[in-house]
């Protein structure tokens, strides 16, 4: 009788439930393509730490975005017991935690992950940093193109000759980028007199554009930042637990499942093929799912107190605007521009 082979998959995010259910997805397709073969164990970051006793450093988590996203206070342990998430000292301190996610899946230590791509783009390979600019993509659909056709692929295996992790396929971290705040925001100018927090560089970059008031996380002290302030933070619906949206859909916020060439290179050309396929069809699930949780998301608003404010076209094109000051330094953020056009020149097929 053949062995299954266990494969952890380590889950880096918040929400949790959003990333445990693409896992559970992954492990069902998986038994699917190769039936009675495979076992996917799931675990959080702290999870596996404590299980396994390596990587201690997965145990952090971020500093919260002023309080306004999704960021556990508590967890509850394997026993049972409930425990305090250690927060980072600093956003610095994050390096720690990347940085072990990325040994972890370079050592085979563990076999998958799912992590924001802009954190890819930071560590590893800074063309991922591309997905994450102003107005790349015109609709869900142009974003299903790429990242599931030949330049999402090309990403992907890229990835994999320049570092020891390989991509699998995209998923979201929520979809569109929007502004939530716990006061009503109605247009740019008032971003000017809000503690405005991004999640990447190239947010930081477009806001300051317009004339936003950009906390630079890594040299700022969040802990003297009150949460009654004038705050706002760059969000997606799911992410985010404030009380008032201000609707730009700036950018992507995506995330790309991952392996390390370790583990890949111990698999089958035929088993290979399967997990390949099983990644879109998680992917391409995923982002569906997102898109429906998203537009549920609008339609309970009122009802749970929640305030939407759509940016004005006036304002739209403003930000627009602005962001032709990202794409014109690219070399700055390490882009290569060939790939931007690769994608922007798909919205004419």
């Amino acid at each position: 009788m053949t062995t299954k082979r266990t494969i952890r998959w380590v889950i880096s995010h918040y929400p949790v439930h959003l990333f445990v259910r693409t896992a559970e997805k992954f492990r069902d397709e998986l038994e699917k393509e190769l039936p009675g073969q495979f076992d996917v164990e799931i675990l959080t970051m702290r999870g596996y730490a404590e299980k396994y006793g390596k990587y201690p450093n997965m145990k952090l988590s971020a500093p919260n975005l002023l309080n306004l996203e999704h960021t556990p206070a508590e967890f509850t342990k394997r026993d049972g017991t409930t425990g305090t998430v250690a927060f980072a000292d600093s956003w610095k301190d994050m390096v720690k935690k990347w940085s072990s996610l990325f040994d972890g899946l370079s050592n085979g230590d563990f076999e998958i992950s799912q992590t924001q791509v802009g954190i890819v783009g930071h560590y590893l390979d800074k063309n991922f940093s591309a997905i994450d600019l102003p107005f790349l993509f015109e609709d869900h659909d142009h974003v299903s193109r790429v990242l599931d056709g030949d330049i999402g692929m090309s990403m992907c295996e890229d990835l994999g000759k320049k570092t020891n992790i390989r991509g699998l396929a995209f998923t979201y971290s929520g979809g569109y980028r929007v502004i939530g705040a716990n006061h009503e925001i109605t247009n740019l100018s008032e971003l000017a007199n809000a503690q405005l927090m991004t999640h990447t560089p190239i947010s930081d970059r477009l806001f300051n554009a317009v004339g936003a008031n950009v906390i630079d996380k890594f040299k700022t002290d969040l802990s003297t930042l009150d949460a009654d302030d004038q705050n706002a933070v760059e969000t997606t619906y799911l992410r985010f637990s404030g009380n008032h949206v201000y609707k730009t859909n700036h950018s992507m916020f995506t995330t790309t499942i991952l392996t390390g060439n370790g583990f890949w290179n111990t698999l089958t050309e035929d088993e290979q093929a399967a997990f390949m396929r099983v990644a879109k069809t998680v992917a391409v699930t995923e982002r569906a799912w997102s898109i429906a949780d998203a537009e549920q998301y609008e339609q309970q608003a009122a009802a749970n107190g929640i305030t939407i404010n759509e940016i004005s076209e006036q304002d739209r094109a403003q930000l627009q605007e602005a962001s032709q000051y990202v794409y014109a330094n690219l070399g700055q953020l390490g882009i290569d521009s060939a790939l931007v056009d690769q994608i922007t020149q798909d919205r004419l097929h």
